[in-house]
């Protein structure tokens, strides 16, 4: 930017003591020329005034003995005064005497003075002169010069001063116009000044200032690359975290999705399930389920090295993914799966003596548009028709699926809009006593002819549709209602979805706040989903559980990492999975199993319930393991009211 000038500190300095100095003197000069002129004024005029009182005695002696003549030579005498312009003297108003001299003056002094009789005092006449006031303004013209000149001087020796300042301060302005260029990166060449004044001490402390900046700007430098070092290593390994599965270190679901988007429509998808994976893992523990799973995953990734189309995403437990990222030709696709299919099939996982052989199904799509889902789709036939693999083809009976589907989305939003989506309680009783001591809230669809309509008809189309959110709050707003006044414990399902929707955590906690219940409620996690976003659900159940609610894990059992679930959520109840507790009577394995979850519990603190107890028979084998709670049809059917 331009420098100007009136905006420099010497100008400026300058500039204020011309003015105050003008202001000063013009002040000065007005008070003194008035004061003065007044002076000169009166002065003039006592001179004037002195004048006819030393003649007006004379005159009054010569008016009064009748000696007028004299009166002419007394005059004659006074205009020898060149500064008298004219006299005049009367008698009974008529003039005796007037003389005038030759001097001409624009402006005078009259004055006016009774002449008095010398014993009586009486007036016998007047005198009037006319004195000229010339002295008067040759005094004031001359003091005016006097003060003018000395204005004229005061000036000069202010503009001198006023030259003295810019350069005293020229040290500054050069060092102000180095600065603008001042960075930490160049270093300015600050120029010392002889005098020890004010001035180069702020020159000095400007360079000892800038060898400190340059000082820190050195250290902040390496901070900054430090810094940026960790910076890039956290978000390598938070990368590795968000897209890496921590079992298999293959990539994970989300990774998958990502590279689907990534590929614009561009690639095909197979999908690959090991059968039967949850009895090995409970037959065998989850040890060595985990050991499978890692095995299998760099076998998989070996059967297809050569394959350099295609990347291997674990998405569950125990499903697999094989990603092509560019659409191949079905005759490559059919090769891929045939390889996959001959190398799985000769697989052998050595535990201890025993000889662990696996099966998968594989479901897949060429259709790039939906991938995943149409995979899924396949996957899921395949199973039901107990084929090895199926290939996604519109032909198949997924229309009809669809059509089903969109009925019961229909079906939903219809229920929600006419409020005929319900709580029915299932009371959990004590083992010992076989009393209730907690109601588990189920939701239920109340169809247009009254008849209750189970939810595994509707849940997963409401999870597909987007409609689960609003069953979830709708359940959680009408049972928080109805144990409002009831004093008792009542638990409500969520899913992981639940828990990681901001809105709904936010929607719960105002609904728990509004009917007072949280002191009440327990939160079942359903297990079977897979927990994977494990710092989500932790801070959720942390700030749960500090409002005063508690926290079950649902259908425990079912999956292979129920053990690493517990270990790393602060929770209060285990729920063990049906599957388990229906054949818990007739098979020594479930017995097994079972039991030892019941031991892990109890070394945890924490309390067990059993669930789908239908019978004698089980109950009584629930009571021998002393699992403290039970649920179930034996002993109490879900009911609108409690």
């Amino acid at each position: 930017m331009k420098e100007r000038k009136f905006e420099s500190l010497s100008f400026r300095i300058m500039s204020s003591i011309i003015i105050t100095s003008i202001i000063v003197i013009g002040g000065v000069f007005l008070v003194f020329e008035k004061i003065n002129k007044e002076a000169f004024y009166k002065l003039e005029l006592q001179k004037a005034t002195l004048i006819v009182k030393t003649i007006e005695p004379l005159l009054a002696i010569d008016i009064y003995l009748g000696m007028e003549n004299k009166i002419q030579s007394i005059l004659e005498q006074l205009m020898q005064n060149k500064d008298i312009l004219s006299v005049k003297v009367l008698k009974d108003n008529i003039t005796l005497y007037e003389i005038k001299s030759t001097n001409k003056y624009e402006s005078f002094f009259v004055i006016k003075k009774d002449i008095l009789q010398p014993n009586s005092q009486k007036k016998i006449g007047i005198i009037v002169l006319n004195y000229s006031n010339h002295n008067y303004k040759q005094l004031i013209n001359t003091y005016t010069k006097l003060l003018l000149m000395m204005l004229v001087i005061l000036m000069i020796i202010i503009v001198l001063l006023g030259m003295y300042i810019k350069k005293l301060l020229k040290p500054l302005r050069k060092t102000a116009k180095l600065l603008k260029d001042f960075s930490p990166q160049k270093k300015l060449q600050i120029e010392p000044i002889k005098e020890n004044n004010e001035i180069s001490l702020i020159l000095s402390a400007l360079n000892e200032m800038q060898e400190k900046i340059f000082d820190f700007a050195s250290k902040q430098k390496d901070i900054n690359a430090y810094l940026e070092k960790e910076v890039d290593n956290k978000t390598a390994e938070l990368r590795k975290q968000l897209f890496i599965d921590d079992l298999t270190q293959l990539p994970n679901r989300r990774k998958l999705f990502k590279d689907i988007k990534n590929s614009n429509n561009n690639g095909a998808l197979l999908i690959l399930n090991i059968d039967d994976f949850k009895e090995i893992n409970d037959f065998y523990g989850q040890n060595v389920g985990d050991y499978i799973l890692i095995e299998f995953a760099k076998r998989l990734q070996y059967l297809v090295e050569d394959e350099k189309n295609i990347s291997i995403s674990r998405l569950s437990g125990d499903e697999f993914a094989l990603f092509f990222q560019h659409k191949p030709s079905y005759r490559s696709f059919v090769r891929v799966v045939n390889t996959l299919s001959k190398g799985i099939e000769k697989m052998l996982f050595i535990h201890k003596q025993h000889e662990i052989y696996i099966r998968v199904t594989i479901g897949g799509t060429l259709d790039s548009k939906e991938m995943l889902e149409k995979a899924d789709i396949a996957l899921k036939l395949a199973k039901e028709h107990r084929k090895y693999f199926l290939l996604y083809d519109e032909k198949l009976e997924v229309k009809r699926q669809y059509k089903e589907n969109m009925e019961w989305v229909k079906k939903l939003k219809s229920a929600i809009k006419e409020d005929r989506i319900v709580p029915f309680f299932q009371p959990i009783f004590d083992t010992q006593t076989k009393e209730a001591v907690s109601y588990e809230c189920l939701i239920r669809l109340v169809d247009t002819d009254g008849s209750v309509v189970s939810p595994y008809k509707f849940l997963g189309i409401a999870k597909k549709s987007k409609l689960y959110p609003k069953l979830t709050k709708i359940m959680i707003e009408k049972s928080c209602q109805y144990f409002q006044h009831i004093d008792t414990t009542f638990s409500v399902n969520l899913s992981i979805h639940d828990i990681l929707d901001v809105d709904m955590v936010v929607y719960i906690q105002k609904t728990m706040q509004k009917y007072e219940v949280s002191n009440k409620i327990v939160f079942e996690i359903l297990e079977t989903e897979g927990i994977d976003n494990y710092e989500e659900v932790s801070s959720f159940i942390l700030n749960m559980k500090r409002l005063g609610c508690k926290i079950s894990i649902d259908d425990f059992g079912s999956g292979y990492s129920n053990y690493e679930h517990i270990l790393k959520l602060d929770i209060d109840y285990i729920k063990i999975d049906g599957s388990l507790i229906k054949n818990l009577d007739t098979d020594v394995n479930v017995q097994i199993v079972v039991e030892t979850i019941v031991d892990f519990a109890k070394k945890l603190n924490l309390i067990t319930i059993a669930e789908f107890v239908h019978n004698q028979a089980v109950f009584e084998k629930v009571k021998a393991l002393d699992i403290e709670r039970v649920q179930g049809f034996y002993l109490g059917e879900p009911n609108k009211e409690i």
